[in-house]
């Protein structure tokens, strides 16, 4: 694919016409940590590409945590406007590789999720510095993007390396071509630097990789096993509802006036009535039992169907997590 050169005092020029298009959420700094934050041309403009991926997830714009998908007797759904995403990591990638293949992939496909996918733009960015909360490398991604995103963008010493992914990424640059130049080897090669560096100090974080039957191990674990790795667990649902992968949900009916809304609700394996059915019957009552479905999902049965994971290594579970409780030990102990 091809790549452009942006100079760094273009930037703001270049996100400004972006934004008269359709909404536009950048990363910004805020005690060390980055957070996605509207585009406003009468706020200060300071994005931050350098840091990991964001304290929350970018699952909000694909799949909301409180969805109205459809009203009786009349359904008044408004058009979404265009959005565009700015300097989305890897790891959040994935969610939305997840989020594809489950909302698009099989029939039927749902409407909702399709609309706001084809009308929001996705600009990744290399994620340079990894933390030792990451671990994007032990499920087979890179700390850069490869696909899904439509540009994604490398910082080098000579300004901002666009990289066109997909044939609308090709489209705004075409659009635009005023502000970009064409990238020379020399710029490439430092993204290579760049990205090299980030998979050595990813591999220094995970020395140990996954074994390679991992998804038979999670369905075989047994109880003793289960037990060991829930002891701790509190039950504060930080790692679910942080996690850019999950999708589980409920729907529910609820009057408002004269009008029925139908309501599509996040749900968690953590919650006590996850697995319980009509007449009261719970197949997952133990709150172990809830605890190894996460993993069971996530590593056995997703990857039963779509041969990857359904987890990004983003490490918002261990940071959100009460107890502390580090994903990857479980893994690797098993």
């Amino acid at each position: 694919m091809k790549s452009y050169l942006l100079s760094p005092d273009k930037l703001l020029g270049f996100v400004k016409k972006l934004s008269k298009d359709g909404s536009l959420f950048y990363p910004t700094l805020e005690n060390g940590k980055t957070h996605l934050v509207r585009f406003d041309e009468n706020t200060e403009f300071e994005p931050n590409f350098g840091k990991i991926r964001t304290a929350e997830n970018i699952k909000h714009f694909f799949f909301p945590s409180r969805d109205t998908v459809a009203k009786f007797p009349k359904d008044k759904a408004k058009p979404l406007e265009k959005r565009y995403l700015l300097g989305v990591k890897n790891c959040d990638l994935r969610g939305i590789d997840v989020y594809d293949r489950v909302f698009t992939g099989w029939e039927p496909v749902d409407p909702l999720y399709k609309e706001r996918r084809d009308k929001t733009i996705v600009i990744s960015a290399d994620c340079p510095e990894p933390e030792d909360s990451c671990f994007c490398n032990l499920l087979a991604l890179n700390p850069y993007a490869d696909g899904i995103s439509d540009l994604n963008i490398t910082e080098v010493p000579n300004g901002l390396l666009f990289e066109v992914l997909t044939k609308r990424g090709e489209e705004i640059i075409n659009a635009h071509k005023d502000l970009f130049t064409e990238a020379k080897e020399e710029d490439e090669k430092e993204r290579t630097k760049v990205r090299d560096g980030a998979v050595k100090k990813l591999n220094a974080i995970n020395s140990k990789p996954f074994k390679k039957d991992l998804a038979a191990r999670v369905g075989a674990a047994n109880r003793e096993r289960i037990r060991d790795a829930r002891d701790e667990c509190v039950e504060c649902h930080a790692c679910l509802h942080g996690c850019p992968t999950c999708y589980c949900f409920l729907l529910g009916d609820y009057k408002r006036g004269k009008e029925i809304e139908r309501v599509r609700l996040w749900d968690a394996c953590y919650y006590a009535a996850y697995a319980r059915v009509g007449g009261g019957a719970n197949p997952r009552s133990r709150i172990d039992e809830r605890f190894w479905n996460r993993f069971q999902c996530k590593f056995d049965f997703f990857f039963g169907y779509e041969k990857i994971y359904a987890c990004s290594g983003c490490g918002r579970c261990l940071l959100g997590c009460s107890a502390k409780i580090d994903i990857r030990e479980i893994l690797w102990n098993l």
